[in-house]
């Protein structure tokens, strides 16, 4: 039997959310593709998703402050964070506040869904940079 895992995607750019939902769609059920922090925190009073993939910057808050009240309010979704942002302070600091992963947009290709299904089976993923 496979495991049915279910995302929460969140990125503040449409184009880079639609290209997300069609990269995952055949792997993971998408509960939701959402624009900004404060839509992911209302979401997430009604839906648990396995993970919720955070766009490190989504206009009105940014992926460290959405994750910090999501584990206020005891949300037990495992949070994976997406940016462009290759720069080791933001990996560590995202390690810090409790994400399971931290994939660099540049390497969305190779890496977002094996980070997916390593963080849904309990592990951590984090990209490794390429300079």
């Amino acid at each position: 039997m496979e495991l049915v895992i279910t995302l929460l995607l969140a990125d503040d750019n449409p184009r880079m959310l639609a290209a997300l939902v069609q990269l995952l769609q055949r792997e993971f059920v998408i509960v939701d593709a959402l624009a900004s922090g404060e839509e992911v925190l209302a979401k997430s009073d009604t839906v648990c998703p396995d993970i919720i993939l955070l766009d490190i910057s989504l206009g009105d808050l940014t992926a460290f402050q959405v994750s910090d009240q999501l584990r206020r309010r005891g949300c037990p979704s495992r949070i994976v964070f997406l940016s462009v942002h290759e720069n080791p302070e933001f990996v560590r600091a995202a390690i810090e506040i409790g994400a399971f992963g931290y994939v660099f947009k540049s390497q969305i290709s190779r890496d977002l869904v094996n980070a997916l299904h390593a963080v849904a089976e309990g592990n951590q993923f984090f990209s490794n940079s390429e300079t």
